[in-house]
């Protein structure tokens, strides 16, 4: 017993402890920044895809909104036999997701493949397209195409306990005429 406490108030080698403490705190702080980037860089890149399909379905509603402007209107309608209908091309976005992303549709959703399980799963697509009225002259609003969808990132490191990283990404795409 005297050896213990003798051994506990000489204050060799107490650096020791305190060194490897700090050294597992850094190398924990490396591996929670090292997952926030690889989750930011997949939201983006998800997000930035999702932006470029959804200016496609707003580029895609040019001959139909063109004609409108031409007569003065701005929305995107054609003359049926007893009145005007809306005209709008909904385009197929989580092809353009899959083909720029490289997603494998499964059951529900959109999955990027990795070794064993997965990186990322897209689901929950939802397109609303906002027509503007008719209505000659009205050149303050704009025909919209806005996106959403959920994003799932499963966790990496030794977070398998953890459950995945759940979040909606937003975008929107707007028709204006330059004339």
């Amino acid at each position: 017993m005297k050896k213990l406490i003798k051994l506990m108030r000489d204050r060799k080698a107490m650096s020791y402890p305190l060194t490897i403490s700090l050294m597992l705190t850094l190398l924990m702080l490396l591996g929670v920044l090292t997952e926030f980037f690889r989750l930011y860089v997949i939201a983006c890149g998800v997000r930035d895809t999702l932006q470029e399909a959804v200016i496609s379905v707003a580029t895609s509603n040019y001959n139909e909104v063109y004609d409108g402007l031409r007569e003065g209107y701005s929305g995107g309608y054609y003359m049926t036999g007893d009145g005007w209908e809306a005209c709008l091309d909904y385009g197929d976005i989580y092809q353009q997701l899959d083909r720029l992303l490289g997603l494998q549709a499964d059951e529900s959703s959109h999955i990027k493949q990795q070794g064993t399980g997965y990186e990322y799963r897209i689901s929950e697509l939802a397109l609303v397209i906002r027509n503007v009225p008719f209505a000659p002259g009205n050149s303050d609003m704009n025909f919209e195409a806005d996106v959403s969808v959920k994003l799932e990132i499963p966790l990496s490191f030794g977070w398998e306990s953890l459950p995945p990283v759940s979040m909606t990404i937003r975008t929107k795409a707007a028709y204006m005429p330059r004339f």
